[in-house]
């Protein structure tokens, strides 16, 4: 579509955009109304991790990496649902929105709701909640491996105090006790061994992850390995209590020697053990990411939503945009005659005519005579007259019939007019109402019709006895028939009427009925050219198409079109140029003291 043709459509539909638009602006107004306001709260939390972290641990990944981890954890369900237990409220997943800021390590987490002070506290519970799982899920990784440390521990401590006061006591049966629970915890040791050995040999994992917790299994080995040396050692020593000492000391008691020496290897069992201790400690410290709140989400005092100075302005585009896909389908689907359509491209026939619409107070439904020299619609008709006028010379016309494809499209206005613009030309022009279903010649010159043109047919009335004169127009009224109109206008007394009719005339205009009545094309057939009257926006264009189609099928002569009742600039221009000509007159008459015709 070219942008002429789009500006002539908008025009045409001007009064659907606006209304389309005065509804959109509406429309927001009322959403804006009645919509409730919807408030937003958001709190911030800052990511961050230890950079002494080993290698294999599980968290060697990158800090966009760590960051959108937290993201995707404080989208979970558990953390939903521990903040609608904490709070007692439902919270709606849709309405929490977790965000990280570009290029940092800041996790923002935005609620929305209708209570500001609830939505406030929905952000600032979950960050505590992120915070506390940050540190249960951390520090799950190594609590096994705590728990086997200070079990331990609690064992050697016992076995400390037992050697302690075998040492004081002096009590040989102690002593075998000691060495029954050094055997228990060698087996003990062993057996760990064992398991470790074979979760190792049966290990085939290849992540990250997975390699970690590998190398933390083989840690553990190596370390019951040393215990159990130690052990091994402690049994070795109580196993030989009692027996004689070599060295210096022979003075000492075998027995305190050898417990006193089993607590000191029980001692450096739990030192060990402390110092295995710290290191899990410490490496959990180090492994574990840190998750600090750097600001609060408070009350909100406005909402976010709605906003009247965006939802009005956008409510109307929108309205506007609808109302052109309206104006778009409905002239994609109309077939009527449109102003940027060519006529004589459509019909293959030359346009004689347009009648433009009247922006004065008169009526197109009349007849103009020359003394309404300040009517645009009168200088359409005489440019209608010159046209035809022209056309009779050339093809020696002397009946021409009016005749349109629909109902309601001006063609017995256009047929009077015609016949009182030819006739002030001087040519004597008569005008018949062959319309004899629907005639409406006289209700427009407001003539009698008790007989007419269905008595000339029918009764054989004379035609001079039933002619009207109009302004110096011969007219022949429809009248008022009983018989079947198409068997009279094929009679031969039509055709003896238009010989005559002829004669005493210079033009005969004939008022016929629509093309689509089969008496129209039988009228066609008989007058000298046929002009179709058609409608702009109300005329069909194929159905008019094929109505000349069947006029051509039946030889008649299509001499032109007339567009009717057309919006375009003649009017303008005819209406601005007589304004300037009546001013100019007005001041020589001021001048001369001579009066202006109006």
């Amino acid at each position: 579509m070219e942008l002429k043709e789009l500006v002539t459509l908008c025009r045409r539909w001007a009064w659907l955009l606006i209304i389309g638009t005065v509804a959109g602006l509406v429309g927001g107004f009322v959403a804006n109304y009645i919509q409730t306001p919807v408030y937003e709260s958001a709190a911030k939390v800052f990511i961050t991790r230890n950079r002494q972290q080993s290698g294999a641990d599980i968290f060697s990944i990158n800090d966009q990496q760590l960051v959108l981890t937290y993201q995707q954890l404080l989208k979970t369900h558990p953390v939903i649902s521990e903040a609608e237990s904490r709070l007692g409220i439902s919270i709606n997943p849709e309405d929490v929105q977790v965000d990280v800021i570009l290029n940092t390590q800041i996790i923002q987490i935005k609620v929305q709701g209708e209570n500001p002070n609830q939505i406030a506290s929905i952000a600032n519970t979950l960050v505590q909640i992120l915070i506390e799982q940050n540190e249960t899920m951390q520090s799950g990784r190594y609590t096994l491996y705590e728990e086997g440390l200070n079990s331990q521990i609690d064992q050697v401590q016992s076995e400390i105090a037992t050697l302690q006061g075998e040492i004081a006591q002096a009590n040989k049966s102690n002593v075998e006790q000691q060495l029954d629970l050094v055997n228990k915890q060698i087996v003990d040791l062993q057996d760990e061994i064992v398991i470790l050995e074979q979760e190792i040999a049966v290990f085939a994992g290849t992540s990250q992850a997975e390699r970690a917790s590998l190398a933390e299994k083989q840690s553990q080995i190596d370390q019951i390995r040393s215990l159990l040396y130690i052990y091994q050692q402690i049994k070795t020593n109580l196993t030989f209590i009692g027996e004689p000492i070599q060295g210096d000391s022979s003075l000492e008691d075998p027995q305190l020697t050898s417990l006193q020496a089993t607590l000191n290897l029980y001692q450096q069992v739990y030192l060990n053990l402390l110092n295995s201790l710290e290191t899990v400690k410490l490496a959990r410290l180090q492994s574990t990411p840190t998750v600090t709140q750097i600001e609060e989400a408070a009350i909100p005092k406005k909402p976010i939503r709605p906003i009247p100075l965006l939802y009005i302005p956008i409510s109307g585009v929108v309205g506007f945009f609808i109302a052109s896909g309206i104006m778009f389908l409905i002239d994609y689907f109309d077939d009527t005659i449109k102003p940027s359509q060519n006529i004589q491209e459509i019909f293959d026939i030359p346009v004689i005519g347009k009648i433009t619409e009247s922006n004065q107070s008169t009526e197109i439904g009349e007849v103009y005579s020359s003394g309404q020299i300040n009517n645009s619609l009168l200088n359409a008709f005489e440019i209608l007259r010159i046209n035809v006028s022209r056309l009779i010379k050339q093809n020696s016309l002397k009946t021409i019939l009016i005749t349109s494809s629909a109902l309601g499209e001006g063609k017995t206005t256009i047929a009077a007019n015609l016949a009182m613009a030819l006739t002030q030309s001087g040519k004597k022009t008569f005008l018949l109402d062959a319309d004899l279903y629907h005639p409406t010649l006289h209700s427009l010159l407001r003539i009698d019709n008790k007989r007419g043109l269905g008595d000339i047919l029918a009764d054989d009335v004379d035609w001079k006895d039933v002619i009207s004169d109009f302004r110096g127009i011969v007219v022949i009224p429809g009248g008022i028939s009983r018989h079947s109109a198409t068997s009279l206008l094929e009679s031969e007394r039509m055709n003896r009427l238009l010989e005559e009719l002829q004669k005493e005339a210079d033009v005969v205009v004939v008022d016929g009925p629509p093309l689509f009545i089969a008496d129209s094309q039988i009228l066609a057939s008989k007058v000298d050219g046929v002009l179709l009257v058609v409608r702009q926006g109300g005329t069909i264009t194929s159905i008019a198409r094929a109505m000349l189609n069947q006029l051509k099928l039946i030889g008649a002569s299509v001499i032109g079109v007339v567009l009717n009742r057309t919006s375009g600039i003649d009017t303008y221009y005819f209406d601005g140029y007589y304004r300037d000509a009546c001013s100019i007159n007005v001041a020589k008459a001021d001048k001369t003291g001579t009066s202006v015709p109006p």
